[in-house]
């Protein structure tokens, strides 16, 4: 190893972050960067993580995941968490979508200086290169992660009828779901692939080799962070599992949206009356784990007559829905089930988008138990917004390429009566996986996402949006991390 210069900056998470920090932070050879990962290196990934078609053998067991209860008023719903290099990019659904430029221009509008549509939109297109669009007003042809829409010989029979069939009840299609200007309407996922279809998460795109070998980037895997070293009100390292303490002139905390607040309450940085419940020394006052925010909804079963697996292989179609007619605010699509017993081969998940709700990220029994998550409660106009997707749901049943389909409700009821979405919701919502705003900028960070009254101390990951964004989360994680990299690099 070399000999270790300039200031060390310690991440702790490898994921779809703390990849991206990693590798733009070591490009200052006046930086000293090491990597700490929970879970396994690349190496270890079992062949499923590579293949996008098999992604729900990932969430069946077969990778390594950190698996977590959210609590609604009628169900626990299984929140799953890549525990390995890459993160949840190693896992998830590869959707590459940005949310609307409202979403960002409502952060800047509270107060956060630098994070309006126009400052992040560049970096956004920085990190893609686009083999659909190429270098475009909304698209970049140079960044290190690959993008491309699926094609129709790659979409599974149901996902086919979904899209022909609401093209055929009415709705527009949509070349770019990433393009506000084309919305509402259906149209199909863009995603992080590499040339020979395989996924390519954030680690592998920002973590090649040669990343790896610049001397001032370590990177330490099976390295569980359980606590930070505080001196005074100043994060001086972290301690690990195993007792091994490493000081650090920063601590970047990059574990996700779950767990980034429980490293942090677990170090005395949080509500003082909770953490004084658990008997913890309070460092700093701050609404740890009091905002979260999730992309949450009611899943319509369906059954695919013929071969199992009405959505089997990786592509995906969308409808990106607009309850008003214009203001979106909703996505509709089949999602493979969560379990492969029971006749359910599919869901038609409804999420809605734009929540006001707040749910919370407490610790457990015992600080070192999971944390206890409950989930944001549905809007006030939640369920109204939800009949208009049912309305297009129930579309799509009476078009002729749901008939050719072979796809059959699994319970059949009028999707347009009035208590059609109060029964879905009853048999269970499903989280859309944006769990975000556990440590936000604005109360618990400022800007530059640096914890208030804190020094040396940094969370870079979902947990510092403020409000969630109107789409998926994925890429806006890339584009924080992206972001926050250059203002340390500059001195922010």
């Amino acid at each position: 190893m070399a000999e270790q210069k300039g200031r060390h900056i310690v991440i702790v998470g490898g994921g779809t972050a703390g990849s991206v920090l990693a590798a733009r932070l070591s490009e200052d050879d006046g930086l000293w960067v090491t990597l700490l990962e929970a879970g396994p290196d690349e190496s270890a990934y079992d062949s499923s993580v590579f293949d996008p078609a098999r992604a729900p053998d990932a969430w069946l067991g077969v990778c390594p995941i950190a698996r977590t209860l959210m609590h609604t008023d009628n169900n626990a719903i299984p929140i799953l968490q890549g525990r390995m290099l890459g993160g949840t990019s190693a896992v998830n659904g590869l959707a590459t979508l940005r949310g609307l430029p409202e979403d960002y221009d409502g952060w800047a509008a509270s107060g956060l200086e630098g994070w309006g549509w126009q400052d992040v939109v560049d970096t956004f297109k920085a990190a893609e290169t686009d083999m659909d669009f190429g270098a475009a007003p909304l698209h970049g042809d140079s960044g290190p992660l690959t993008v491309r829409r699926w094609r129709r010989d790659e979409m599974s029979h149901a996902q086919l009828a979904f899209l022909d069939g609401m093209i055929e009840a009415g709705s527009d299609a949509v070349a770019d779901i990433n393009d506000p200007g084309q919305l509402p309407g259906i149209g199909v996922f863009p995603v992080t692939i590499d040339a020979d279809g395989n996924r390519l998460t954030t680690s592998l795109a920002y973590l090649p080799p040669a990343v790896r070998q610049r001397e001032n980037l370590v990177i330490r895997t099976n390295s569980q962070v359980t606590g930070l070293h505080i001196e005074g009100r100043r994060a001086a390292g972290v301690i690990l599992e195993n007792g091994e303490q490493i000081e650090a002139g920063e601590v970047v905390i990059a574990a996700g949206a779950l767990w980034s607040p429980v490293l942090l309450m677990r170090s005395g940085v949080g509500p003082a009356a909770h953490l004084t419940d658990h008997g913890i020394g309070v460092v700093a006052d701050l609404p740890v784990g009091e905002t979260q925010h999730d992309h949450l909804g009611p899943g319509v079963p369906y059954r695919h007559e013929g071969p199992r697996g009405g959505t089997a292989g990786p592509a995906q179609s969308l409808y990106i829905g607009a309850s008003n007619g214009t203001d979106v605010d909703y996505h509709l699509f089949p999602i493979a089930p969560a379990a492969t017993d029971g006749p359910t081969d599919f869901n038609m998940a409804a999420f809605l988008l734009r929540s006001s709700g707040q749910g919370t990220v407490r610790l457990g029994e015992s600080p070192e138990a999971d944390p206890i998550v409950t989930a944001p409660p549905l809007p006030d106009d939640g369920m109204e917004r939800l009949r208009h997707a049912f309305d297009r749901l129930a579309a799509w049943e009476r078009s002729d390429a749901f008939r050719e389909s072979g796809c059959t409700p699994l319970i059949p009821y009028d999707l347009t009566k009035p208590d059609a979405v109060s029964v879905a919701i009853e048999r269970g919502l499903i989280s859309y996986g944006h769990m975000t705003g556990t440590c936000p900028m604005g109360s618990v960070l400022d800007a530059d996402c640096r914890v208030l009254g804190m020094e040396g101390l940094r969370v870079v990951d979902a947990s510092v949006m403020p409000t969630i964004p109107s789409g998926n989360t994925y890429l806006g994680c890339v584009m924080i991390a992206e972001r926050v990299a250059r203002k340390m690099r500059a001195g922010s």
